[in-house]
C-alpha cells in the first residue's frame, strides 16, 4: 500500500522540522508500507532546500527547486492561483512517471499544524468504500468564529464548494451554508462537495492517472478543478472531525463588524 507526498512551498525552514517530524511518524506506524516524496519548491531564501534536500538523503523522493525572480503574492488573485497550480503539477509530474503504482496521493501545506494521525484517518475514510475518489481535511485557524460562538474558524473556505457549488462562509467555524450540510458538520458526519482541500487531501491515485487530474489556477481556487476531475471517480468528502491547525501570528478578527452583520443571509434552508 505506497503513498505518494505532494508538497510545495517557498521559505518554509521555520516549519520543515515539524513537518518532516510527523512524516516519519507515519512511516513507523506501518499503516502505509512505501512512502515517495515529491517537493517543489521557488525562490526561497532561507534553509528550506537544504533541509529538505538532506532529509531526501534517507528517504525516497525528488525534490524540484527553481529560482524565477517571481514575487511573493497574497490573497485570491489569478496570478496566485494560477502558479500554486503550475507549482503543484510539478511537482505531481515526478509520481506519474515512476513506474512503481501508488495506492493514494496525499497533497498537504507545509505550514499545516497536522499530525499522522490526521492522515491514517483520511486513509481510513477512503478505504471505506471504492465510491470514494477524495477525502480532504477540515483545517482550523485561531481567528475567531465570525458568528461569536468559537475561537476558532474554518481556515480553506475558498477552496469549499457545496454539492450545489455554494461557497464556504469565511471565518465560521462551521463553513457550511444549508441546514442538511450543517446539521451533519456539527454531527461529525464527512459530507459530499463540489471542491474542498482544508490543507491536506488524499486522492485515490489511479484516478489521478487514469481521469488526468491537475490543478488549473485561471478561474478562481486551484483546487475547483482537481476536485472537478475527482468526481468523475467518486465522491469528494469534507471530513470535519480531521481538524489541523493553521496558527496565525496575530490572530485577531479578520473580518468586519459589516461582514458579521450579514453573514446568516449566507444561510440557507
Amino acid at each position: 500500500m505506497a503513498l505518494a507526498v505532494l508538497s510545495v512551498f517557498r521559505d518554509e525552514s521555520a516549519n520543515l522540522p515539524r513537518f518532516l517530524a510527523e512524516l516519519e511518524k507515519l512511516e513507523r506506524s506501518k499503516v502505509v508500507g512505501k512512502i515517495f516524496y515529491s517537493f517543489f519548491e521557488n525562490d526561497s531564501c532561507d534553509d528550506s532546500v537544504f533541509i529538505v534536500d538532506q532529509w531526501l538523503a534517507s528517504h525516497p523522493g525528488s525534490l524540484i527547486s527553481q529560482q524565477r525572480g517571481t514575487t511573493r503574492i497574497r490573497g485570491r488573485v489569478r496570478e496566485r492561483t494560477q502558479l500554486l497550480a503550475e507549482a503543484r503539477n510539478i511537482a505531481l509530474e515526478p509520481l506519474l512517471t515512476r513506474a512503481e503504482s501508488f495506492l493514494w496521493l496525499l497533497t498537504v501545506d507545509i505550514d499545516l499544524y497536522f499530525s499522522a494521525g490526521h492522515i491514517i484517518r483520511l486513509i481510513s475514510i477512503l478505504m471505506a468504500s471504492r465510491e470514494i475518489s477524495m477525502v480532504t481535511a477540515s483545517s482550523m485557524q485561531n481567528v475567531p468564529d465570525v458568528f461569536g460562538e468559537y475561537a476558532s474558524s474554518y481556515y480553506d473556505s475558498w477552496a469549499l464548494l457545496d454539492s450545489m457549488g455554494r461557497g464556504g462562509i469565511s471565518f465560521a467555524a462551521n463553513p457550511m451554508r444549508t441546514s442538511r450540510d450543517r446539521y451533519r458538520w456539527m454531527s461529525g458526519l464527512p459530507i459530499a462537495v463540489r471542491a474542498s482541500f482544508g490543507g491536506m487531501a488524499l486522492t485515490r491515485f489511479d484516478n489521478v492517472k487514469q481521469l488526468g487530474l491537475s490543478w488549473n489556477g485561471d478561474i478562481g481556487c486551484e483546487h475547483w478543478a482537481f476536485c472537478e476531475g475527482a468526481r468523475r471517480g467518486g465522491a469528494v468528502l469534507a471530513c470535519p472531525t480531521i481538524m489541523p491547525r493553521v496558527i496565525h501570528s496575530s490572530p485577531i478578527p479578520c473580518w468586519n463588524q459589516a461582514y458579521a452583520a450579514r453573514v446568516s443571509s449566507f444561510l440557507v434552508d
